[in-house]
């Protein structure tokens, strides 16, 4: 299924009350499953990580979509997703950013390549706020900074 018919899953009001009780008992310790017949299966600590995310984001009230890390995205909706232009993102394959493919005369890539650039321009921009308050405050720039009257660093 493509990624641009999956809908978002969100929780009726009336089943918010219940997702939120969820939200508690899966932060108290590894829940289990009970079958039917009575067979016990605890969650695999993978399972169970994935499930906290989604009841956590679900009680919040925000919808959720789930995607297979292979899924192949439209370079709009990979640019969609970075928040960036389609062409500026069509400029970054053509530099061999990231690796795509072609359906014809249109380029394609793969969501998890979209999300680990989106993850990686994130801790280099991290990165890159650090060294400049580093940097900042080994010139002694902060020491120059001054409160406006009735100001706080608060």
């Amino acid at each position: 299924m493509s990624i641009a018919m999956q809908k978002p899953i969100t929780v009726p009001d009336t089943e918010h009350q219940q997702v939120q009780a969820l939200e508690r008992v899966l932060h108290r310790g590894v829940p289990a499953f009970v079958t039917s017949a009575g067979e016990r299966i605890e969650l695999p600590n993978t399972v169970l990580e994935v499930l906290r995310k989604v009841v956590g984001f679900m009680s919040d009230g925000q919808g959720i979509t789930l995607v297979p890390d292979n899924q192949v995205v439209t370079t709009q909706r990979a640019a969609d997703t970075l928040g960036m232009s389609r062409p500026f993102f069509v400029k970054l394959l053509e530099i061999g950013v990231m690796a795509h493919h072609r359906v014809g005369n249109q380029r394609r890539v793969y969501l998890r390549d979209v999300l680990e650039f989106a993850k990686k321009r994130d801790e280099e921009r991290l990165a890159s706020l650090d060294r400049l308050s580093r940097d900042a405050f080994e010139a002694g720039l902060y020491e120059r900074n001054v409160f406006p009257k009735g100001g706080s660093d608060e």
